[in-house]
C-alpha cells in the first residue's frame, strides 16, 4: 500500500502556524537520553478531551508528576472522533490539545504526543490511512514552531488488519508529511502486533531519516500483568493469583526480552523508547506489581532506554486519584524510595 497519499485531497492549512526562527536540532539519541523516566498521563479516554468536568488537575498534576521525578508526558490522543468531514480536527479539541502541551512544558517535560487511534484502524484500514494522513498534516503544522520538547508518535500499537507489509508501507508516506513542516523534529515509531518485541527486526525506518524513535511496549507476562482485566482475552480475564515474585528465571525472561531489542537498537542505530509497561490492579498484589515494575524499569534504564509508565490513575496507575496521593510502592518502582 505504498504510496496511498498519491491523489489525497487534504485541506491545507494556510497561515494556521506562524513560522518561527529553526529550533536547534536534537539528535534522536540525545532526545531519548533526556526523556528519563516517564508516565502515560491524560490520555484520550479522560472527558477532558470532550470538554466535560474532570477530576484531572491540569497544573498541579502536571507539577506533581514533574516534582516525583517523571520527565516526561506521553498524552494518548483521540484524533478520529474530531476530524471533520474535510478533515481538519476540531478547533476546541485543538485548544485543550494546546494547553496540556503548554503546562506540561512550563513544567519542563518532554511531551509526547501519540495518535491512539489504534483499534479503529485494526478494523478498517482504508478509513484509518486517510484520517492518519490528516492528523498529522494537521498537528504537524500546529506545533511546526513548537520546541524540540515535543513528540510525535504517528501511532499506537498498530495490529490487526495492519499488518507489517501494510505498516511499512505507509511509513515513508506519514513520516513525509511531518517532514515537510518539522524537518528534524523526532517521530516515535513502534512495529505491528501492538508495538511487540518480537516485531521489530520486521520494521522498516527510512535509513536517511536519523531522527526516529524506536518503541516497544511491555506487558510481560501477560497472564500475571492482566488478569482480571475486562478487555483481555476471556482465559486471562478469569484469572487470579497469579503472582510474580522475582525468582531468577522471571528475572531471566525480562533480561532475554531486553537484551533482544537492544541488540536490534545497536544494530540498526536506532535510541529506544518502552512506551508503555504496567500492571494490572484488579487481582494482581500490590507487592508483586511493584518488584515486576522495578524489574522492568530498572532493565530498561541498563540499556539506556527511555521509559514511560502505563499509567497515571486508574487500574495501573501511579496516583490514587479518589485519595489525591501517591501508590508509594508503584512510585517508588519507578523513581526510586524518594521519588525522584
Amino acid at each position: 500500500m505504498r504510496g496511498w497519499l498519491a491523489g489525497l485531497w487534504i485541506l491545507a492549512l494556510a497561515g494556521f502556524v506562524a513560522v518561527t526562527p529553526a529550533r536547534a536540532e536534537i539528535s534522536a539519541r540525545d532526545q531519548v537520553a533526556a526523556m528519563g523516566p516517564g508516565i502515560n498521563i491524560l490520555g484520550g479516554y479522560d472527558p477532558y478531551w470532550r470538554g466535560e468536568p474532570t477530576t484531572f488537575r491540569l497544573k498541579e498534576d502536571f507539577r506533581l508528576a514533574r516534582e516525583a521525578g517523571f520527565r516526561t508526558a506521553r498524552i494518548a490522543v483521540f484524533t478520529f472522533p474530531f476530524l471533520s468531514a474535510e478533515g481538519r480536527l476540531d478547533p476546541a479539541w485543538l485548544k485543550r490539545l494546546d494547553a496540556v502541551v503548554a503546562e506540561a512544558e512550563a513544567q519542563g517535560l518532554t511531551v509526547i504526543i501519540d495518535e491512539h487511534d489504534f483499534e479503529a484502524c485494526a478494523a478498517d484500514v482504508d478509513a484509518c490511512a486517510v484520517k492518519l494522513a490528516n492528523t498529522w498534516y494537521e498537528l504537524s503544522e500546529r506545533y511546526q514552531g513548537a520546541s524540540d520538547k515535543v513528540v510525535f508518535e504517528l501511532l499506537n500499537e498498530p495490529h490487526g488488519k495492519i499488518d507489517s507489509v501494510i505498516w511499512n508501507g505507509w511509513l515513508p508516506d506519514l513520516i513525509g508529511i511531518v517532514r515537510k513542516t518539522n524537518p528534524t523534529r523526532n517521530l516515535i515509531v513502534g512495529p505491528v502486533s501492538w508495538n511487540s518485541l518480537a516485531e521489530l527486526p520486521n520494521l522498516k525506518l527510512p535509513d536517511a531519516d536519523r531522527h526516529l524513535i524506536a518503541t516497544f511496549h511491555y506487558y510481560s507476562p501477560f497472564e500475571f500483568t492482566h488478569q482480571g482485566a475486562n478487555w483481555a482475552p476471556p482465559n486471562v480475564e478469569k484469572l487470579s493469583g497469579v503472582r510474580w515474585q522475582g525468582q531468577p528465571a522471571e528475572i531471566a525472561a525480562i533480561e532475554g526480552d531486553f537484551d533482544k531489542v537492544s541488540a536490534w537498537s545497536q544494530a540498526q542505530d536506532r535510541p529506544i523508547l518502552l512506551g508503555e509497561f504496567g500492571a494490572y490492579n484488579l487481582r494482581g498484589k500490590l507487592e508483586d506489581r511493584a518488584r515486576w515494575t522495578k524489574a522492568v524499569a530498572d532493565a530498561a534504564d541498563r540499556r539506556s532506554f527511555a521509559r514511560a509508565y502505563w499509567y497515571w490513575d486508574g487500574g495501573f496507575g501511579v496516583w490514587d486519584e479518589q485519595k489525591r496521593v501517591w501508590v508509594a510502592p508503584i512510585r517508588d518502582a519507578l523513581l526510586g524510595k524518594s521519588g525522584g
